[in-house]
């Protein structure tokens, strides 16, 4: 009869096996379960993921041409606000000027002294009366390097695409230019010059974004001149839309041996060239629809 030695290992296996033997079996009812409802520990949904628009040249310029090529007035980093009119107050400055001079001479010898004091005085006084008219607010910008690289590359983008675009100070300058009458309203001008030749109305303003690939983000509004419709508003950061191929990495050597990847800067141009591009996408949806 073969015999197995009876360890310590198997004597608590013995005694768990009999407790289980022994516990009451309790019934849990149906009601007691959340029946119908998600896990507990189902992770929550991961933030939808940044989506920009991407561009369809093809699709834009069929789009572009079957609503009639409409001509765009751009509003470069300048607001297309509710002043109504320029407001006027009369100003009166004053200057003036005096100068003087003087000197002293004094003699004196024993038994006799003498003195002589020279002056001279001059004052001039100017008063000028002038209108003084109020002007917009000037928006806060990039310095005036990166503001021409960043303007250049978005107008040419967008030009390129065959968008007619109308430049804001010529068309003004041309509308006063046929109105008479030394007092002319700079708001009315433009109103009267932007209304006069163009369709639309485009907005381009930018702003400070420290999570833009170049410190700077812009915000692009595009607004039906006939009747104020907003066609399309857009932020753009300069990143790059969900799905677009990523540039081939370059390499460098790496002091410590081999090869490391260098990250490649977005420059300003390529900024402007974005913008454009997302704004050209958002401006062919809105004009499909």
């Amino acid at each position: 009869m073969l015999r197995i030695p009876f360890t310590a290992a198997a004597a608590v296996l013995l005694a768990a096996t009999a407790a289980q033997a022994q516990a009451p079996q309790i019934d849990i009812p149906a009601s007691a379960y959340r029946g119908g409802q998600p896990d507990v520990l189902t992770p929550p949904p991961a933030p939808a993921a940044h989506v920009a628009p991407t561009l369809n040249r093809a699709a834009f310029a069929s789009a572009y041409a079957r609503a009639g090529r409409p001509t765009i007035a751009v509003l470069w980093n300048r607001e297309f606000t509710d002043m109504l009119q320029q407001g006027s107050a009369q100003q009166v400055s004053i200057d003036s000027v005096s100068a003087r001079a003087g000197s002293a001479e004094a003699v004196r010898v024993p038994g006799y002294g003498a003195a002589e004091v020279r002056g001279a005085a001059i004052a001039s006084t100017t008063i000028t009366a002038q209108e003084a008219r109020t002007v917009q607010a000037q928006r806060s910008g990039p310095v005036e390097r990166v503001d021409l690289q960043l303007r250049s590359a978005f107008m040419q983008a967008i030009a390129s695409s065959g968008v007619r675009l109308v430049d804001r100070n010529v068309v003004m300058r041309t509308t006063a230019a046929k109105q008479k009458g030394s007092a002319l309203d700079s708001q009315q001008i433009e109103t009267e010059a932007l209304e006069k030749h163009a369709k639309l109305l485009m907005e381009v303003l930018n702003t400070r974004d420290a999570k833009s690939p170049t410190g700077w983000a812009t915000y692009v509004s595009i607004k039906r001149l006939a009747d104020g419709v907003v066609l399309t508003e857009g932020y753009i950061d300069g990143r790059l839309p969900e799905g677009t191929p990523k540039p081939p990495p370059k390499f460098e050597a790496d002091p410590r041996g081999g090869f490391r990847e260098v990250a490649q800067p977005v420059s300003v141009g390529d900024m402007g060239r974005r913008v454009a591009d997302q704004t050209l996408a958002q401006l062919g949806e809105a004009l499909a629809r």
